[in-house]
Formats: C-alpha cells, sequence, structure tokens
C-alpha cells in the first residue's frame, strides 16, 4: 500500500468543511412495468448521500470544450460516495438537482469533476 491509495481520505478529510451535503440518485435498474393503462412505473432512484461543490466553469474552458452557458462544475469527494456516479444519474448539490452529462475523475481519485445540466 502506497501514500497514493490514502489521498481520496486524506483529501476527504482536509476539504469535509468546505464541500456541502449532497445526494447521487441513480435510477433503478431493470426495465419499466406496465401501469395496465398503456404507461410505465419506472422505480424510484437509489440515493448516495455525499459531499460536493457546485462551481462554473472558466470562460476558456467553456470555449475550448464547448460547454454550454448553463451547465456547471460539480466536484465530489470521491472517498464520501459509495458508489461510482455515471452519465445518466442525477446529483443534488447545494439545493438543486443536476443531471450528469460528462464526469471525470482526477489522477489521484479523490474527486470526481461532473458535467451537471
Amino acid at each position: 500500500m502506497s501514500i497514493l491509495d490514502d489521498l481520496p481520505d486524506v483529501s476527504a478529510e482536509a476539504l469535509d468543511d468546505v464541500f456541502r451535503d449532497g445526494v447521487l440518485k441513480v435510477p433503478p435498474s431493470g426495465p419499466p412495468v406496465s401501469d395496465g393503462q398503456g404507461g410505465w412505473i419506472y422505480g424510484d432512484p437509489t440515493s448516495y448521500p455525499c459531499k460536493a461543490l457546485v462551481d462554473d466553469y472558466s470562460d476558456m474552458r467553456r470555449a475550448t470544450a464547448g460547454i454550454p452557458a448553463h451547465d456547471r462544475k460539480i466536484i465530489i469527494l470521491a472517498a464520501s460516495l459509495s458508489v461510482a456516479p455515471a452519465v445518466g444519474h442525477t446529483i443534488n448539490a447545494e439545493g438543486r438537482d443536476w443531471q450528469i452529462v460528462a464526469l471525470s475523475r482526477d489522477p489521484a481519485k479523490a474527486t470526481w469533476e461532473v458535467q451537471g445540466r
């Protein structure tokens, strides 16, 4: 085990007071069930608590990456989350639900950077 393995936990402990409580909502797995009237019933998403922070992208990054003006950057402390986020999941951070449209993880695996819409 190297010091790099401890970075996510060390980062989470150091930044815990800066980040706010959030919730990752994972859609139910499995197909929807017929409601008997021509529609579908979808299960409730599974919620996972986490620590997150909402930020803006720089104008340079928006221009070079083609990120729309209304999208926001959401940083999630990886050690605060028990599952990996994915495109199509929803993150509730700072009082709003954000649909995850893109994400990446830093090299130390301490945070997830999410593009929320």
